[in-house]
């Protein structure tokens, strides 16, 4: 999958300015130092410039986060998730709706809602927010949304692709042979056909 450009901040889409960032007291992350980025801010001030181009060296600060309920009260609700498993009917219109492809002037979805909810740093960066633990959380239940719609029609969504290989989803279409390399993550290198169950290949997980 071919990286967007860098200058595609995720602060560029945001409607509203948070009022404040605080560095995490008391929590068990009181401590927690961060060491990626920033690549691509969403924080005022910014964290101090990586020391390499790309934003990948080591360049240790406190976490950061900058949580409001303005998009969550809207846009991440039970109800929201409960109609995006019930009314999405394809899986095009599932991912969409999940992004809020239409952008702000037709609502935000889930997954997207969560991120800013969080924002802060890394968790408002698009390259480095998976260095904040609760991007873990949040993804956990973006996975069990998924595995609600997809388990309506089992058979038929566990046989299905959606979008453009590259990042933003343009580009060639998707295929269930195309590789999901995941570098020094893991050594072997999956098709997409193998990773599309919870229960089958490499996967072997429920949600309650």
């Amino acid at each position: 999958m071919s990286r967007p450009a860098r200058s595609r901040s995720m602060s560029t889409s945001l409607p509203y300015k948070h009022a404040m960032q605080r560095i995490l007291t008391p929590s068990p992350f009181t401590s927690m130092v961060v060491h990626l980025g920033p690549v691509s801010p969403s924080v005022d001030p910014a964290p101090p410039a990586n020391p390499r181009s790309d934003g990948y060296g080591d360049n240790p600060r406190c976490l950061r986060r900058d949580i409001s309920n303005q998009l969550s009260s809207k846009y991440a609700r039970t109800q929201d998730i409960v109609s995006l498993i019930s009314n999405s009917k394809t899986l095009a219109s599932f991912q969409d709706t999940m992004q809020g492809a239409g952008g702000f002037g037709g609502g935000m979805g889930v997954h997207s809602a969560g991120h800013f909810t969080i924002a802060g740093d890394p968790g408002g960066d698009f390259y480095t927010s998976p260095n904040d633990p609760a991007f873990w959380l949040h993804h956990g239940m973006i996975d069990r949304t998924w595995t609600i719609w997809q388990s309506q029609d089992l058979a038929a969504r566990t046989t299905i692709v959606a979008g453009g290989t590259n990042m933003m989803g343009g580009g060639r279409q998707q295929s269930l042979d195309d590789l999901v390399d995941l570098g020094v993550v893991v050594d072997k290198v999956y098709k997409i056909r193998d990773l599309v169950s919870v229960v089958d290949g490499p996967f072997c997980y429920v949600y309650e």
